[in-house]
């Protein structure tokens, strides 16, 4: 019992002062911003709180003058709530609105500020000053809430669809409502009217000129009704993309030749990329560019591909095939081919050599085969085969089997050369006749040996021909 009466005093102590050392555990100061008002606007202070405590602590911000005022924050964060550390000073910017003011002065909007540490409630006044209450209607505030719904990206070239919700969010009656639309691209304005808590959409298109440039924008929606605004303006930022696209504009035809057009548009006069036209190399021979392309190949492809440079935000190119000295060519090949068949003789003789024998290194004996081919569309007569063998060499007295049999063999006294001849009395159309005989050489034969043209003479269409085999030259 004496130790308890021995504290009796500091417990005292304790008690009085422990409420003022809860009182100083932070601080508070009201900066105005906008504090004068017109009955539709919103004022704004900036409320600086100092933590004075040790320790970190967070404190929640709230009115208890609602619904004749609200406080909230831009953008609106429920609950309102500030975080500091020890010793740590921190600010917020509050919004008080004139929810149910109807009269003109200065109003103490009570704010109050909770520490979550120590619970403690500090209360500071927001003095605002109602200077006119003009904007009233009938009692109330005209309160219109308006939202614009509108692509974030818009296409130059195609139109831009706009939807306006309107919501009336009291009893008020709006004959006849002014929407105004302002932008650096689009300017308008529409005349409608809202009953009283009546939700209406407004669906709208608009064009603007193809070639705007790439840039951001902001679409503003405002509201008048008498020629007062009677919402804050609603702000959509949009932004016009760079678009590019490729056409083929005209094509010409003309006998083996085609010219195409193509042009290159774009909203961005300083596009970089490439024109680019699909080709093959077939055509690409026989092509030509203006102004000059270069060729290159993708995914096993070949194109044609200018380097964009623009003019009024358009390129033009054209590509010109010209098939002509194909077909000239072409031409000159099917004649040289019909002057062939027209001038070569109806009658084809080939020299070859055969069975070939060998002997001590060099060539004794061998047989030589012609072959006479009638190569035309009508039946030869009367051939007349004549064949001339150097003297190196003599004819064997055995003709192959199967093999027509010379007509005559004669020997050049003076040369030394060997005659021999054959007589055919006709051959039909593609009929092939063999004639062969054996050579016996009178040395041997150590290097090579060449044979000269067999000659024929016959008669084709009524008419006296002769033709000659090919040289024939016999290597050892």
């Amino acid at each position: 019992m004496a130790i308890i009466k021995k504290y009796i005093p500091l417990i005292f102590f304790l008690l009085i002062f422990l409420p003022f050392s809860y009182a100083v555990s932070f601080t508070t100061e009201v900066t105005p911003i906008k504090d004068r008002i017109q009955i539709d606007e919103f004022a704004k202070f900036k409320l600086t709180i100092k933590n004075t405590l040790s320790q970190k602590d967070e404190y929640r911000i709230y009115t208890i003058d609602f619904p004749i005022w609200d406080v909230r924050t831009e953008p609106i964060v429920n609950p309102i709530t500030l975080e500091l550390e020890p010793k740590e000073e921190g600010s917020v910017e509050l919004i008080a609105d004139p929810l149910k003011v109807k009269d003109i002065g200065t109003d103490a909007v009570n704010v109050n500020v909770r520490s979550k540490v120590t619970d403690e409630v500090v209360t500071v006044n927001l003095k605002v000053t109602v200077t006119s209450t003009d904007r009233l209607v009938e009692g109330y505030i005209p309160t219109v809430l308006t939202s614009i719904d509108i692509p974030d990206a818009v296409d130059p070239r195609k139109e831009i669809p706009i939807k306006i919700v309107l919501n009336n969010q009291n009893v008020l009656d709006y004959p006849e409502l002014l929407i105004r639309i302002d932008s650096n691209l689009i300017k308008d304005t529409i005349t409608t009217k809202l009953g009283p808590k009546e939700e209406k959409t407004l669906e709208l298109a608009k064009n603007i000129d193809a070639l705007t440039k790439p840039q951001k924008d902001n679409i503003v929606i405002a509201i008048f009704k008498d020629g007062k605004s009677i919402i804050n303006p609603v702000i959509k930022p949009i932004e016009v993309i760079a678009y590019s696209t490729q056409e083929l504009v005209s094509e010409e035809k003309k006998f083996l030749r085609t010219k195409n057009s193509y042009r290159l548009v774009s909203n961005n006069n300083d596009y970089k990329n490439a024109l680019k036209v699909e080709t093959s190399l077939f055509e690409s021979i026989f092509s030509s560019t203006s102004p000059k392309a270069n060729i290159v190949r993708e995914n096993g492809k070949r194109y044609f591909i200018w380097d964009a440079k623009l003019e009024n935000n358009a390129m033009g190119v054209s590509v010109s095939r010209n098939f002509i000295p194909l077909f000239v060519v072409l031409m000159l090949l099917v004649a040289v081919v019909m002057i062939y068949y027209r001038l070569r003789s109806p009658l084809l003789i080939t020299k070859e050599a055969n069975s070939i024998v060998r002997s001590e290194g060099g060539i004794s004996e061998m047989t030589i085969v012609l072959r006479i081919k009638n190569r035309s569309q009508s039946k030869t007569k009367g051939i007349e085969i004549t064949d001339a063998i150097p003297a190196l060499v003599s004819v064997g007295s055995d003709v192959p089997i199967g093999s027509l049999q010379p007509n005559k063999v004669l020997v050049h006294e003076k040369h030394g050369t060997t005659i021999v001849k054959w007589s055919i009395d006709n051959l039909d159309v593609s009929e092939e006749r063999v004639l062969s005989y054996k050579i016996k050489s009178k040395l041997l034969i150590l290097g090579s040996i060449t044979l000269p043209v067999t000659k024929g003479v016959f008669w084709y269409n009524n008419k006296l021909f002769t033709c000659t085999s090919n040289i024939l030259n016999v290597e050892n």
